[in-house]
C-alpha cells in the first residue's frame, strides 16, 4: 500500500512540474493563448521590414510604435479572431 502512495506522489509531481506550455510570456493585457499565435513563413505568414514598420502577408502594417521585441527571436500576431484586429505583434530584435 506505500509503494501506491509513492507511486501516485510520483505521478502527481510529474503532473504539476511539466514545462510550461510554448508562448505563456503573451502578456495578459494585451492578449492571450487564444488570441495569439507565432507566424509560420511555411504556410505563407511572411513578414517583411519596410520603413513605417512590418508589412504582413495580406499587407496589414504594424507600425514600428505598435510592435514589441518577441523574447524567443520570432514573429508572433495576436490579433482579435472575429475582426482580425491586430491587438499585439511581436518581432524579432534585428529581424528585416
Amino acid at each position: 500500500m506505500a509503494s501506491m502512495k509513492a507511486l501516485a506522489l510520483v505521478a502527481m509531481s510529474c503532473l504539476f512540474a511539466m514545462p510550461a506550455i510554448a508562448h505563456d510570456w503573451y502578456p495578459a493585457w494585451c492578449c492571450d493563448e487564444h488570441d495569439c499565435r507565432e507566424l509560420i513563413e511555411s504556410r505563407g505568414e511572411t513578414v517583411t521590414e519596410t520603413a513605417e514598420g512590418w508589412r504582413l502577408w495580406d499587407g496589414r502594417l504594424v507600425g514600428r510604435e505598435h510592435s514589441r521585441m518577441s523574447p524567443d527571436a520570432k514573429f508572433h500576431l495576436c490579433e482579435e479572431p472575429t475582426t482580425r484586429a491586430i491587438i499585439c505583434f511581436f518581432a524579432p530584435q534585428g529581424a528585416s
